[in-house]
């Protein structure tokens, strides 16, 4: 049980060993050092023999660190107090005494081993500090006693004093050194003690490392699960956030579903009366394809029917055909003459000179001269470009069902050749070209009602000077013409470039790019003359997959360079005026070899004549657009081409076949 008096200020850290009690007391020979300590316990006073013990114990105790082998620090056992005499004095007294501290050894000792830490002291046994308390407390009290000593007179007393002290000294001594027996006794059990202790503590500094690491790895696995609690703590947060949304949406949806499951029960009632209505209109519907098929067959027979009778009906107007225009008087002209045109009916025109000029011609007399010509069509000067595509359309319906057409203007320079096929600015005049490529689209889109899918590819060229030029390709390339087979029924043009087109403005600027390429000049008949034969070549071929039919028909537009006189002041325009007077001559040989219906035709002596074979003697419906001027200095060459196209229009082709084909399906 603990003591309920005031501790210490100090603690006894170091215990007393057995070697240096040994060394202070003494033995038998060594008796006179005793007397002489024991003196000087005794001498002092009974609050300072607990000190004096103290500072004794610590030189023994610094002795014995001196001979012993420093050992590693332990740590010290906590002291207990006793109750002891010296502290029942102490606590006595009403003024505490200063309390001495144990002083240090003056004298330094040497370690044997450098480097090694100093040696904690040993635990202090309590039962042997509470014995030396009690001899303390008995020396001073002894002190006391002899403190009264005899005067100096009285020898005998004094005799008798000291010898009494030296029986108790000695009493003491006898005591002393059996308490240093056993003290020496105890000294070595905790010396055992203490090598056991060492043991365990160095296995206990061991484990207390290891501890450490571990307390180390705990502690960042600890900041770590504090750092994933804190996460998982927002997380938490946001999740109930998240639950109590979700709570109420899903209050709502519940809500949702209870009027979807009356609004389910009422179209499912609703699905019932469907799905009988369903079934009968299944019954009708199969019903009406069959009654589709049959209409489809029907349709299918009447086309044919259609296209044979529009086939008919354009071989009763004749597979060549003459229309002849003449186109009005512009601005710049309105101080020149003009001729007497007269047109008795549509396909009828009277042409004769103008008053004046035969008055000039005849010494005065008027004399009216005129010449009748009768063609397919004659259209006056106030009859617009729209007029003459609708005689046009019907060419361009033959040309999609399969048959081959041409479509060529003829004429002098000058006479609106150009206009003719190409037109003007304006959407109202626009020529021949454009209106076909609007037609041709406005077409496939009925056709494909009917089944039919269309391709269509389109070729551009040009003969300058006897020279075939693409005028869609820009590098220069040698191009010639030959058959597509043995029977020399059809033609094409060897490295010309085809385009494939797909809508109506990419036609239009592929025509665009075949105006800017070809060859004009200036010329005194007109300021911006064609010096080639410009043809466009569409090909259009429609496929029918379900009657697994395929039908090709190929449509020329041909726009001949003007006819003229050569005259001698435009040597720069020679060669050219030559070539094309040279070939409208030998085209106009072919016509009239095919009037007289000769054997052999001379289509090769030109490069105009054999790219136009199969238009004018071959398979293929062909239409002549006669283009004359209406000025009276153009009369000679108006006459010349009237006489040309009554030429052309009296020939007769038989019979021309429409190309088709079986569409083989790949298995």
């Amino acid at each position: 049980m603990e003591s309920r008096l005031p501790k210490p200020k100090f603690t006894l850290k170091k215990a007393i060993s057995a070697s240096n009690v040994n060394s202070a007391s003494g033995t038998n020979g060594n008796k006179i050092e005793t007397d002489k300590a024991l003196k000087r316990v005794i001498s002092t006073n009974g609050s300072n023999a607990a000190d004096n013990l103290k500072k004794a114990q610590s030189t023994m105790s610094v002795v014995s660190k001196s001979t012993e082998e420093p050992l590693p620090p332990r740590r010290p056992l906590p002291v207990v107090r006793a109750k002891t005499l010296a502290t029942i004095t102490r606590n006595v007294n009403t003024t505490k005494a200063g309390i001495k501290r144990p002083g240090t050894l003056s004298q330094t000792v040497e370690n044997k081993r450098p480097n090694i830490k100093t040696v904690s002291q040993a635990p202090v046994n309590t039962r042997i500090l509470r014995n030396a308390a009690v001899t303390v407390s008995s020396n001073a009290a002894t002190s006391k006693v002899v403190s009264k000593q005899k005067p100096k007179w009285d020898l005998k007393g004094r005799l008798e004093q000291t010898s009494s002290e030296l029986a108790t000294t000695k009493e003491r001594i006898n005591s002393i050194i059996e308490k240093n027996t056993q003290l020496q006794s105890e000294i070595d059990i905790l010396k055992e003690s203490e090598a056991n202790n060492r043991e365990k503590a160095e296995k206990f500094e061991t484990l207390c490392s290891n501890l450490k690491l571990e307390v180390v790895v705990l502690q960042n696995k600890n900041t770590t699960l504090q750092n994933n609690w804190e996460s998982l703590s927002k997380e938490h947060e946001s999740l109930e956030d998240a639950l109590s949304k979700t709570k109420v949406d899903l209050h709502s949806y519940q809500e949702k579903c209870k009027k979807q499951e009356v609004e389910l029960h009422e179209r499912t009632e609703k699905l019932e009366t469907l799905e009988l209505k369903n079934k009968s209109y299944k019954e009708t519907l199969t019903e009406l394809n069959k009654l589709n098929a049959d209409l489809q067959n029907m349709v299918h027979t009447m086309d044919k029917d259609r296209r044979h009778l529009h086939n008919c009906i354009q071989e009763l107007k004749g597979n060549i055909r003459v229309f002849c225009r003449v186109r009005p008087r512009i601005d710049k002209e309105s101080c020149k003459g003009l001729c007497s045109i007269a047109f008795p009916d549509e396909c009828t025109i009277e042409v004769g000179r103008s008053e004046i000029a035969e008055a000039s011609t005849c010494g005065g007399r008027p004399r009216l001269t005129k010449q009748e010509f009768s063609f397919d069509k004659v259209f006056p000067p106030n009859v617009g470009q729209a007029a003459i595509f609708e005689e046009l359309a019907l060419l361009v319906q033959s040309a999609l069902e399969g048959y081959n057409v041409c479509v060529f203007a003829y004429g002098q320079t000058g006479s609106g050749k150009t206009y003719t096929m190409e037109g003007g600015p304006g959407e109202g005049d626009a020529g021949m070209i454009p209106r076909t490529v609007k037609h041709i689209f406005e077409e496939k889109r009925q056709f494909e009602l009917l089944g039919w899918e269309y391709r269509i590819e389109a070729s551009f060229l040009e003969i300058y000077n006897e020279h075939i030029v693409d005028l869609l390709d820009s590098y220069q390339k040698t191009h010639e013409i030959r058959m597509t087979d043995s029977k020399g029924t059809d033609i094409y043009v060897s490295n010309l470039r085809v385009e494939e087109i797909c809508t109506p403005q990419e036609l239009e600027n592929c025509l665009k790019t075949a105006q800017r390429n070809r060859a004009v000049a200036a010329t005194q008949s007109n300021e911006r003359s064609s010096r080639s034969h410009s043809v466009a070549r569409i090909k259009l071929i429609g496929t029918h997959k379900t009657r697994n039919e395929v039908c090709t028909g190929t449509l020329n537009l041909v726009d001949l360079a003007g006819s003229e006189k050569l005259r001698h002041d435009e040597v720069a325009r020679t060669t050219e005026t030559k070539n094309i007077n040279k070939s409208l001559a030998n085209l106009g040989n072919v016509i009239l070899a095919l009037l007289k219906k000769q054997d052999h035709v001379p289509y090769r002596n030109s490069k105009l004549t054999h790219l136009l074979m199969p238009s004018l003697g071959g398979n293929s419906k062909t239409l002549m657009l006669l283009n004359i001027s209406p000025l009276d200095e153009c009369y000679n060459e108006t006459l010349n081409s009237l006489r040309f196209a009554s030429n052309v229009n009296s020939c007769k082709t038989g019979n021309i076949k429409r190309t088709r084909a079986t569409l083989t399906v790949a298995t």
